[in-house]
């Protein structure tokens, strides 16, 4: 990830929503449910377009959404007066920011850490969580847990993603990838093909998703100062042992 712009993907609020909406994700209720447990003001990393914010301030919860897309950001402020809630939103890095006060929780949802590829970046997360989390504070953020099977799909063939309403009215855009795994870097590099009827491959996106096998991740907490206190394999709280395809992860700074 560019040390100061999103990758392009992220430039288009409701196109993004509208991309997500149908999944099954399952992770707004556990993020609200941690929020509210938290007791104090939280700070969400990545926030985007509020999909997670919102609902979470709805609930009564002090939060701020913190993002480096300028135009995610206005998407979702469009949402949130819409919805008549008041969120501070900060438009800034997650390895840069520096914001007043601290944090009984902070959190970065939807695999969006995998969009950091290098340890610098990284180590620059984790400081500055721990510069404003609050004492006894927790970190939570979730991976995906990287499948074999997937990595070794022939890069050659393009594989249907999914389909959902185009938020402009032309119908139904399928959404189909390609992928090469870098294993020297263990980065997935995707690319997205959008396509209408009669419009093949109106938009083509890179994403590149970097994989943490679970005892590597395991370690880059512990070795950037921090303690797992829980380990997940999904939103529902089943315990990490293999085989699931998330890795959620519930942190605290280690005691000195």
């Amino acid at each position: 990830m560019s040390p100061t712009e999103p990758i392009p993907l992220y430039r288009d609020g409701r196109h993004y929503d509208a991309l997500n909406r149908n999944l099954q994700l399952g992770d707004g209720r556990f993020y609200k449910e941690e929020a509210q447990r938290a007791r104090g003001p939280v700070l969400e990393l990545a926030c985007g377009t509020g999909r997670l914010t919102i609902p979470i301030a709805q609930s009564g919860v002090e939060i701020v959404g913190l993002d480096q897309s300028a135009s995610m950001l206005a998407y979702a402020r469009t949402k949130a007066d819409a919805s008549g809630i008041s969120i501070a939103w900060v438009e800034a890095d997650c390895r840069q920011f520096e914001l007043n006060g601290k944090f009984s929780m902070i959190f970065m949802g939807f695999n969006s850490m995998q969009h950091l590829h290098d340890h610098e970046s990284l180590a620059a997360l984790f400081e500055n969580v721990a510069k404003h989390l609050a004492d006894g504070g927790r970190f939570i953020f979730d991976v995906f847990n990287p499948s074999i099977a997937i990595l070794n799909r022939d890069y050659s063939q393009r594989y249907v993603e999914r389909q959902y309403d185009d938020p402009e009215g032309r119908g139904i855009i399928t959404l189909e990838q390609t992928a090469v795994y870098d294993d020297a870097a263990q980065v997935n590099r995707i690319t997205w093909y959008f396509s209408l009827r009669g419009e093949k491959d109106f938009r083509v996106e890179e994403l590149e998703l970097r994989c943490f096998f679970p005892q590597e991740l395991d370690m880059l907490v512990q070795a950037n100062g921090f303690e797992i206190e829980e380990k997940f394999s999904d939103f529902e709280r089943k315990p990490f042992t293999g085989g699931g395809m998330k890795q959620v992860m519930v942190v605290r700074r280690r005691a000195k």
